[in-house]
């Protein structure tokens, strides 16, 4: 009598040994084991969305970044923005420092017509580009709010200070002096002037700051 081989798992199989293995945080079982799902179909997003943090969290953020945008990219190719949103999101809080990902999140909270959603998740990604090096994110973040929000006081002052950090004097200087006429109280004026005193530090700038905070002009 021949014994037939035992049958070869069927992809739910495969991805539900590899759903055990994540839960018991078993991680390298459970990588291989979506990665072994995603050889049956490589656009599964559900599959890629599981995948992409534990890729994170091995070390291999490559995979991990491509992971999460075939998630991303398969869900709205599906129709489903929220659930591409979601992901955009974990995405981003997992690599703070891709602006991509930031502008994406933005962008696909615009196209669904939440505006000042876009505007708060770039804010938010913008406060994670703090050192010299990072500034010019920083500052693409910063114009892309702008370009959704023009009136927003405090982030073209920041703007402004992080052209001039980049050696953008002139155009720090044009954004700060057209922002005079903005400034509604005397906060927002001594702030202002400070910056100046900062871009442009000088008798002439330290004297209007100190005008401002004594006189409040």
């Amino acid at each position: 009598m021949l014994f037939r081989g035992k049958a070869p798992q069927t992809r739910s199989e495969i991805i539900a040994e590899a759903d055990r293995a994540r839960s018991k945080g078993r991680l390298k079982k459970a990588i291989s084991g979506y990665r072994k799902a995603l050889e049956l179909e490589p656009k599964d997003p559900v599959i890629h969305g599981k995948l992409a943090p534990l890729l994170a969290r091995a070390k291999q953020p490559e995979a991990a970044l491509q992971s999460f945008q075939a998630a991303a990219q398969g869900h709205l190719d599906k129709g489903f923005a929220d659930k591409a949103l979601a992901v955009y999101s974990q995405a981003a809080d997992t690599f703070p420092l891709q602006v991509k990902l930031w502008q994406q999140l933005a962008q696909l909270n615009a196209s669904k017509g939440l505006r000042m959603d876009a505007v708060k998740t770039l804010l938010r990604g913008r406060l994670h580009f703090r050192r010299k090096h990072e500034r010019r994110g920083a500052i693409t973040l910063l114009q892309e709010t702008l370009a959704l929000d023009p009136t927003l006081f405090e982030v073209k002052r920041d703007l402004a200070l992080q052209l001039s950090r980049e050696r953008h004097q002139a155009e720090a200087l044009a954004l700060l002096n057209a922002l005079m006429p903005e400034a509604k109280s005397r906060r927002q004026l001594r702030r202002l002037r400070w910056t100046l005193v900062q871009v442009e530090p000088g008798l002439g700038a330290w004297g209007r700051w100190l005008r401002a905070v004594v006189l409040g002009r």
